[in-house]
């Protein structure tokens, strides 16, 4: 244990922050490339209806909008000694691979779609658990100035978890159908796992429950022992009404994203003929490629460019794809312009995604952030969750070109909320006086005066 008390903390080292972080949201992409993209590009190919894709994936992100709750219990409970938020982390990747071994286990079908929709639920909501607690910890551990580049990784190890998920078990599902998928997503999330294991949020605390450390200063001073104090600090966060504004706009724009997750593969699998695998692969790459450029991107953009300016190129990105495809004339939205169609879309998300996260962490509470940043996210996973199911029923309904108009006009909503809300302003948190929006000006006992907004 000597050689691994000299490894340093997340707190001590830049470089091991940028790491750590990215490695962690690798865990969360694996089961979401399960859910999101091999697995519905499986079942069109095996002959389920928009809807049907719908309801599935509809139900399997459905853990990611209970993140209010996983927050309120994070933020109450804590096993010091290990640091506030990393039992938390390293309990919920034990029990996403023990869900993936059941699935695994009980392999359904592509006609089971109601057990596999529960199985994915399963799984979800134990990756959930997870992305709460990193989160947290990423809110507690970094500096304002990292906060960009930093979720920038964050989000590069999110999508290449994804694609790199969705492609492994594209194949696997031909080959071996959910069996083999689930295995091999379970055994990526043990090695990952072995590796977090490593990361102490700062120096002195224990590896382990039976090794050796004590908790730090920092983690016994934000201890919280009711549970009604910190979702008042989180309510009056909410409350706020450019931050609610601001949320609402999130959420327009992420129910775009509903709707191409049931859209892209059902369109391309059914109507334009590709394959299930070729669709996977197809869409993983080009957002994963996407993603990665974003990633390495967004440090310099931000530091050249107003986020205001990023903001609605980010999401043109997101709205002109949708807009041509409802503006092409029949039978001409072909295989090359359904490529051009995703590329753009998830380019366009990855950028919007960075800035929004980092936003909502600039308007968080260290002192509750595993609850009010959980909140900050689970409104548009909600959304985004509603969106699959709906937009499934709309494509059944009324075809794909009021789906396509429904998600163009969604963007161009959720900007302009964002931007009314004062998005990417920083006075609107450094002078609450005037712009009033700052979380929670009242801090804890026992913690310094003004670190509300770190």
């Amino acid at each position: 244990m000597g050689a691994l008390s000299a490894l340093p903390a997340l707190s001590e080292s830049r470089r091991l922050r940028l790491v750590g972080f990215f490695l962690m949201y690798i865990s969360q992409g694996v089961p979401m490339g399960l859910v999101m993209t091999a697995i519905p590009a499986w079942l069109a190919a095996n002959g389920a209806s928009a809807g049907q894709v719908g309801f599935f994936i509809g139900t399997a992100m459905l853990p990611w909008s209970f993140k209010l709750v996983n927050g309120l219990v994070m933020d109450r409970f804590c096993y010091s000694p290990m640091g506030r938020r990393r039992a938390w982390i390293i309990g919920s990747q034990v029990m996403m691979i023990a869900a993936l071994i059941v699935t695994a286990s009980l392999a359904p079908g592509p006609d089971e779609i109601a057990l596999l929709a529960g199985l994915a639920f399963a799984f979800n909501l134990c990756a959930a658990v997870n992305d709460v607690a990193v989160d947290g910890m990423a809110v507690d551990i970094l500096p304002e100035d990292e906060r960009e580049k930093v979720n920038g990784a964050m989000a590069g190890g999110q999508i290449i978890g994804i694609s790199g998920s969705a492609i492994m078990a594209g194949a696997a599902l031909v080959a071996g159908g959910v069996e083999l998928a689930a295995a091999m997503a379970a055994a990526v999330i043990v090695v990952l796992t072995i590796t977090v294991t490593l990361l102490r949020e700062r120096p002195g605390e224990k590896f382990l429950p039976w090794t050796a450390g004590l908790a730090s200063a920092e983690c016994l001073a934000s201890a919280h022992t009711k549970f009604l104090p910190i979702l008042g600090k989180v309510l009056r966060g909410l409350a706020q009404w450019r931050t609610a504004l601001f949320m609402a706009g999130v959420g327009f724009i992420t129910s775009s994203v509903g709707m191409v997750d049931v859209v892209s593969p059902v369109f391309s699998v059914s109507e334009l003929g590709w394959s299930s695998e070729a669709f996977t692969n197809y869409s993983s790459i080009s957002a994963m490629a996407t993603t990665l450029l974003v990633m390495v991107a967004i440090g310099p953009l931000c530091s050249r460019f107003d986020n205001r300016i990023l903001m609605v190129f980010f999401a043109g990105l997101m709205l002109l794809p949708n807009l041509a495809a409802y503006l092409a004339p029949a039978g001409t939205f072909g295989t090359l312009a359904m490529q051009t169609y995703i590329t753009m879309f998830w380019g366009g998300f990855a950028g919007v995604f960075v800035l929004n996260i980092a936003w909502s962490m600039n308007l968080t509470n260290p002192v509750v952030a595993a609850s009010q940043y959980a909140l900050f996210m689970a409104i548009p996973n909600f959304v985004r969750s509603l969106g699959s199911g709906g937009h499934g029923q709309i494509v059944d309904s009324y075809g794909y070109d009021a789906a396509f108009l429904v998600a163009a006009g969604s963007v161009a909503m959720g900007v302009g909320l964002c931007l009314i809300a004062g998005y990417g302003r920083l006075e609107t948190i450094r002078n609450p006086a005037s712009a009033r929006i700052m979380t929670d000006p009242a801090p804890l006992p026992g913690v310094p005066a003004g670190s509300a907004i770190s």
